[in-house]
């Protein structure tokens, strides 16, 4: 039992912006200085990486414990922080640690 209380999972997230002049990096940083969970540990780096019409998309990752949902996490991020601010964010990837 004592194992499973500590299993984490690495994911990696997306995440668009509505607007190609938005700066991501500041956003990046936002994000992680923002949004606080118990275990959450967010990447120290990012990747921004082009999605279309001069618009790019900041590729992260975060560490999370089992008792966290990175879909939670994600929805506040949606709608109750950063609406206005981000298009879409996704998980692509999720793994044990």
């Amino acid at each position: 039992a004592k194992k499973e209380a500590k299993q984490r999972s690495l994911c990696n997230l997306e995440v668009k912006p509505w607007e190609e002049e938005q700066d991501l990096m500041e956003l990046f940083n936002k994000i992680k200085s923002t949004v606080k969970r118990d275990g959450l540990v967010w990447g120290e780096n990012c990747a921004l990486k082009p999605v279309a019409y001069g618009i790019k998309k900041i590729c992260m990752t975060a560490v999370i414990p089992m008792s966290v949902s990175m879909d939670e996490i994600i929805e506040e991020i949606l709608e109750d922080i950063f609406p206005d601010e981000i298009q879409s964010m996704e998980m692509t990837n999720m793994s044990l640690l």
